[in-house]
């Protein structure tokens, strides 16, 4: 039976994790002309966990620097920035807080949050999937995690939407999100 930890609960024994920005990543992928996935990524992240033994009573905030999304493409990184999409220069974060988590097995946890896009905030769930806790040659103890899941682009007001002939619009209305983090204790 999974274990539920709501993060409003006093739990003893947290330790600060802190992000190694080198080797994490902040990703996503959108539908293209329904036919392809265009990738990208957000360049400037932060995050602030601290959690126990085993990551299940974590207390987890992440911020996102909009003006930091990079697909290799400079035109589509900026119309990504404008009012079509997350209108930087007005909403220049993206932040996630976490409320609850959910230990499916010694591997695998759901996080359910908060996420906010252009000052609307929806509630997620991720699939968070544990990499491991080892120590690294220079004695600082590493912890890596994958986070995935997926937001209906909508619902945050992303609504640039051009159709193409079929009546299908030129970027899909899920967006995919795949994180890799490695923190360090």
């Amino acid at each position: 039976m999974p274990v539920q930890t709501n993060f409003t609960e006093k739990i003893r024994n947290k330790e600060l994790w802190t992000l190694d920005p080198a080797h994490s990543k902040v990703q996503f992928t959108a539908r293209h002309l329904i036919i392809s996935e265009v990738t990208g990524h957000f360049n400037n992240f932060d995050l602030r966990l601290t959690a126990g033994n085993d990551f299940s009573d974590s207390e987890i905030e992440v911020t996102i620097d909009v003006y930091s999304i990079d697909t290799g493409i400079a035109d589509r990184d900026n119309h990504l920035k404008s009012p079509d999409f997350f209108e930087a220069d007005k909403f220049s974060q993206i932040k996630f807080k976490g409320e609850k988590i959910e230990k499916i097995d010694d591997e695998e946890l759901k996080l359910y949050g908060n996420l906010t896009i252009r000052d609307i905030t929806k509630p997620i769930e991720l699939k968070v999937i544990y990499g491991g806790t080892i120590t690294d040659p220079w004695g600082k103890t590493r912890a890596g995690f994958k986070v995935l899941g997926s937001i209906n682009r909508f619902d945050y007001d992303l609504k640039w939407n051009a159709l193409i002939e079929t009546g299908s619009a030129v970027v899909g209305k899920t967006i995919n999100i795949i994180c890799d983090v490695e923190v360090v204790k």
